[in-house]
């Protein structure tokens, strides 16, 4: 039997702590050969963008894709979850919640791999619906001292303050980018920002940096300039950011930032690679992270004793 479970049904299964461990142990096991990832594709139509992407976890005995589609009318997540040793299809489950706790997971591993402190003042910049699981996951790893917030408007970034102190963290507004990021130890970019806002001068104690927020190659969210100032460049799949990732596809592109230095995180989390100095990690969102993360909410759900919707397909 396949388990549909709703968009509802797969947020009240997600917890931070164990998304984040999940996250984890997939990029370890990357690491080690024990799963593969296979790189995002799209399609266009007249008015829509077909996305997908799938990956095999050896490690879990679970492979599976997640396909997303935006149009006018809004963007639509789907995962479907495979058993590799009786090829069932295990579970068809929304991903948009997933999506949120997997991408603000990943950060949050690669924090503790790279900064690899106990505690620190976190930036925030963005405060849309992927930011507040940016926040949570990063403080899944250390001890956030106290989260700095800016957006480009000044109520967003108001109430998405005090969605932060409602989840119990000190949280206070900047003005700008700058003001935001001066004293931060450790930053999370999560924006739709088509131009670079993060500049050299901003970035004077950050000793740790995730951008999160865009996989377009002609976007970015922090300056070529910029990223020449971090001696470890991280990354979830160099083959999928030599296509995607803007921010470093520019940095290459300006002499700043060469694509035979940058480091997967998987091999970093493994052990493999030692990073070094002042490091950042670019993010676009890599299928072995859906698949981990759908696979502990098919699990709970089996465990839950709910009686969630099934069907027999084959």
């Amino acid at each position: 039997m396949t388990l549909i479970l709703s968009e509802k049904d797969v947020e009240a299964l997600l917890d931070m702590d164990d998304v984040v461990t999940s996250v984890e142990t997939a990029f370890r096991e990357e690491g080690l050969g024990n799963a593969s990832n296979f790189m995002r594709t799209r399609s266009r139509g007249s008015d829509s963008f077909l996305s997908v992407m799938h990956a095999n976890l050896t490690y879990l005995g679970r492979a599976g894709l997640k396909a997303y589609i935006a149009t006018r009318a809004g963007t639509r997540f789907s995962i479907l979850l495979f058993d590799t040793s009786s090829a069932s299809l295990l579970a068809v489950m929304g991903a948009d919640f997933l999506g949120r706790f997997r991408t603000g997971a990943a950060s949050g591993v690669a924090t503790k791999h790279l900064y690899g402190k106990k505690s620190g003042t976190l930036a925030v910049l963005g405060s849309g619906k992927q930011a507040l699981t940016q926040a949570l996951a990063v403080n899944s790893v250390m001890s956030v001292e106290a989260v700095k917030v800016w957006s480009p408007n000044a109520g967003h970034r108001d109430a998405f303050c005090k969605k932060l102190e409602a989840e119990g963290f000190r949280a206070a507004a900047g003005e700008s980018p700058g003001s935001a990021l001066d004293g931060a130890d450790v930053a999370c970019s999560i924006t739709s920002s088509k131009e670079a806002f993060i500049t050299e001068s901003m970035l004077g104690s950050v000793a740790h940096l995730n951008i999160a927020g865009g996989n377009v190659p002609e976007h970015a969210e922090i300056s070529t300039a910029a990223v020449g100032l971090f001696d470890t460049v991280v990354v979830d799949d160099i083959q999928q950011g030599k296509l995607e990732y803007g921010d470093l596809i520019q940095a290459a592109g300006a002499g700043v930032f060469a694509w035979d230095s940058a480091v997967e995180l998987g091999a970093v989390v493994a052990g493999k690679k030692k990073p070094v100095g002042r490091t950042l990690f670019k993010s676009g969102g890599v299928a072995l992270e859906d698949v981990a993360v759908a696979s502990i909410v098919y699990d709970k759900a089996m465990k839950s004793g709910n009686r969630y919707p099934n069907v027999e397909l084959y």
